[in-house]
């Protein structure tokens, strides 16, 4: 049986995050208004997700980054919910941008294409992500309330 473990990111190993997020064209971690954790899998390191503080009122949900070797075993799902439970900035939005293709995954946690005013940060993002030729598949903009 494998065992999932999420670990609170340390500083030290934010030269090892964005390591990681450059193999898969993620915007760099800058940890001073970051929450990042580090998904284990039997004491291996196995993935990697953040929340990223935007204002007082939004917070983003991203960097979701599962290592391809411990894909369908229940990774992103222990990322996401520890994130969204664990969120240590009490905001009220949390904005989340996924590819297309994991929006029913998303929807398992309460985001939805709600009709709440994103921040200006998040538009920018959600329009960046999806230009031409940045990535394979378009975009979502999702958001919960917490």
């Amino acid at each position: 049986m494998n065992e999932i473990a999420i670990k609170i990111a340390r500083k030290d190993q934010l030269d090892w995050i964005n390591t990681m997020y450059k193999k898969v064209d993620f915007k760099p971690s800058h940890f001073e208004n970051e929450f990042i954790v580090i998904a284990e899998v039997n004491k291996t390191k196995a993935g990697l997700g953040r929340l990223v503080q935007i204002d007082d009122e939004n917070v983003e949900l991203g960097g979701i980054y599962v290592f391809k070797e411990f894909r369908k075993i229940g990774v992103a799902n222990a990322i996401v919910s520890y994130l969204c439970k664990q969120n240590p900035f009490s905001n009220k939005t949390i904005w989340c941008l996924p590819f297309e293709n994991l929006e029913q995954f998303y929807q398992q946690f309460g985001f939805g294409s709600n009709n709440v005013v994103a921040p200006k940060e998040i538009i920018e993002k959600y329009h960046w992500c999806n230009k031409e030729g940045q990535y394979a598949q378009r975009v979502l903009l999702l958001s919960k309330t917490s």
